[in-house]
């Protein structure tokens, strides 16, 4: 049986009438007759011609599908192609790991947007029923947010240095410009309240309001990454 190298696994990615090669714990499987990798691109997320075992551990369903599908050869073992411009501790834990490649980020950055779209809902729960415990719970929530926020944006740079190469595209470029700003508000935010403790002041719930759609725009720009419409 075959074995196939990273490089040479990459090449069949089923452009140009090329077959579809997808690896899997190191065996190699052609699904080019699956009509749901006509394109060489599963779900418009998982691309052909790699080693998919992180990702396909994470699905919805097991690797029992592609036994559908003849295997035609075995993946040498190293580093993929696409992780060779990583250092090689990171290199080793990536195979080690291979759901570390993509998951990181998508765990963690659900927890700012909870907090960050909450701050706002208690803001308005505030100024409906006159009740400055909603605007301190909100303030709380906003905090968690600010907190949760850094590690994020940090998992996000990793992600994008991993898989992206750090190439600065449409959606990379938003997603840097909407984090930083969104920084810049929790600042605000939080050095204003804290230094007007007895209460909030219409500028205060202005940039807390704020927070709803900039929240939304990144998760957007976000989504069209990770699931991109189609066209």
């Amino acid at each position: 049986m075959k074995e196939f190298t990273s490089k040479e696994l990459l090449s069949c990615d089923g452009k140009d009438g090329k077959p579809v090669y997808i690896a899997f714990e190191g065996k190699v499987y052609d699904v080019s007759k699956s009509p749901l990798w006509s394109k060489g691109t599963h779900m418009n997320r998982h691309p052909s011609g790699k080693d998919l075992s992180g990702e396909i551990s994470a699905a919805p369903h097991g690797p029992e599908v592609l036994e559908r599908y003849p295997q035609i050869g075995l993946l040498k073992k190293g580093p993929p192609e696409e992780l060779k411009h990583l250092p090689k501790l990171l290199q080793m834990l990536l195979q080690k790991f291979p759901m570390a490649r993509r998951h990181p980020h998508p765990m963690l950055v659900h927890f700012p947007i909870a907090f960050l779209m909450a701050a706002p809902l208690f803001a308005v729960l505030s100024l409906l029923f006159k009740n400055p415990a909603f605007e301190m719970t909100g303030f709380h929530i906003l905090l968690l947010g600010a907190i949760a926020s850094p590690f994020a944006i940090g998992t996000g740079i990793l992600t994008w240095w991993i898989n992206y190469r750090l190439k600065l595209t449409h959606f990379v470029k938003r997603k840097i410009q909407l984090s930083i700003l969104l920084l810049i508000f929790e600042i605000i935010l939080i050095v204003w309240r804290t230094s007007n403790e007895a209460t909030a002041s219409p500028f205060y719930y202005l940039l807390v309001f704020s927070l709803a759609p900039l929240v939304t725009l990144l998760g957007y720009y976000g989504g069209q990454m990770t699931f991109p419409a189609e066209k």
